[in-house]
């Protein structure tokens, strides 16, 4: 049956908006619905919400609802017209939901403020927020020397995040939906700021070394009390004062500079040695450097773009079995709370499936299986 009361004007607004989602709706007469000379069926108006990722009663409004973020949203390049990607706003809507669940069960729980949440503000001495970075995440000064890589001492710096009490979401998709990519180019993570519960979300397609500074960037966040989403393109925050306060802290906790200061000549295997010794890639090696002026800003980007492929190294997180994905795409500790709540009759199990987006049995399975 064909649906006479649509408005085709969304149709036209989506058509010139994402011509790519467009051209991926194989219906013959689709280009007369936008002049009313046919009309689609329920079912095509369906596929149609579900191929543009809307809602389906938008397909009824007068016109789209402004997609806004949020929470700022910083980009390096200075580009004010950038409209952000579906994927985006909907992986940071999705977190918010799952925040918001878990601060309900923590308060009811009686849960305190986290004693180091919104402690400083950007005015905050660097080496006071470094060495508070080490006191909360609990680590010994060789700590980095101790790993044997990048990965584990990504996945290292994860636990301690959320044994200090802070979720970390790992994805590099919508949920589970393996067609929409997450862009790195776009974001490398994002912190939905909460003094109970907050949530720090790290883009899993970028390179291991990207995701450890950007997880101690989300850090700081934290410690002055600020949401925000990010690219940190090149490794370099955008230019507002917030941002380069954060990117500070966390280059000077990861690679001191007083320990670079008597570095004289800059040859290859500086870069090699300074990484292995800190478990940070060259590239953030070569950031530190240019920090404290031993390398032009020039000589930085073009060590980038030269290394930075051969650091896009497959996450562990991503090992090809499903159910180890998920505590990754959810977070270990939010899993962990819920199945606490489940049994406690604080949450229904329909709720768990909803939240998750995934089927009964693959839900239970998760909860007995994983956690």
């Amino acid at each position: 049956m064909k649906v006479e009361i649509f408005n085709q004007n969304i149709l036209i607004e989506l058509k010139n908006k994402y011509p790519e989602k467009w051209n991926k709706l194989n219906f013959k007469n689709k280009e007369k619905w936008l002049i009313k000379e046919d009309y689609p069926t329920y079912i095509q108006l369906v596929k149609i919400s579900e191929i543009f990722n809307i809602p389906f009663g938008y397909l009824f409004l007068d016109k789209l609802p402004e997609k806004k973020l949020p929470i700022p949203y910083f980009r390096t390049t200075n580009n004010t017209s950038y409209e952000i990607s579906d994927e985006l706003y909907d992986t940071i809507l999705q977190v918010q939901k799952q925040q918001e669940w878990i601060k309900d069960i923590l308060l009811e729980w009686g849960h305190e403020p986290l004693p180091f949440a919104g402690i400083y503000n950007i005015n905050t001495d660097i080496q006071t927020v470094a060495d508070k970075i080490t006191e909360i995440l609990k680590l010994k000064n060789n700590w980095a020397e101790e790993r044997i890589n990048w990965n584990e001492a990504f996945k290292f710096l994860v636990d301690r995040f959320e044994e200090a009490g802070i979720f970390v979401v790992i994805n590099g998709i919508v949920r589970n939906n393996t067609h929409r990519k997450l862009d790195v180019g776009e974001f490398r993570g994002f912190v939905l700021y909460d003094n109970i519960a907050p949530f720090v979300f790290i883009n899993n397609n970028d390179f291991v070394s990207a995701k450890i500074f950007t997880l101690i960037h989300e850090l700081v966040h934290i410690l002055i009390g600020k949401s925000a989403s990010f690219d940190l393109r090149d490794m370099q925050s955008a230019n507002v004062p917030e941002e380069k306060f954060c990117d500070r802290c966390t280059a000077e906790f990861l690679v001191p500079s007083k320990e670079l200061m008597d570095i004289k000549n800059i040859e290859e295997d500086t870069y090699e040695n300074l990484a292995k010794k800190y478990k940070v890639s060259k590239i953030v090696i070569a950031r530190r450097l240019l920090d404290i002026g031993k390398i032009n800003k020039d000589t930085f980007l073009n060590f980038y773009k030269n290394y930075s492929n051969q650091e896009i190294v497959k996450s562990k997180s991503q090992d090809g079995n499903f159910y180890n994905t998920i505590q990754y795409r959810y977070g270990y500790k939010f899993l962990e709370i819920l199945k606490y709540a489940i049994s406690n009759n604080q949450i229904l199990y329909r709720d768990f499936y909803c939240m998750l987006s995934l089927k009964a049995e693959t839900a239970e399975k998760i909860l007995k299986d994983v956690i």
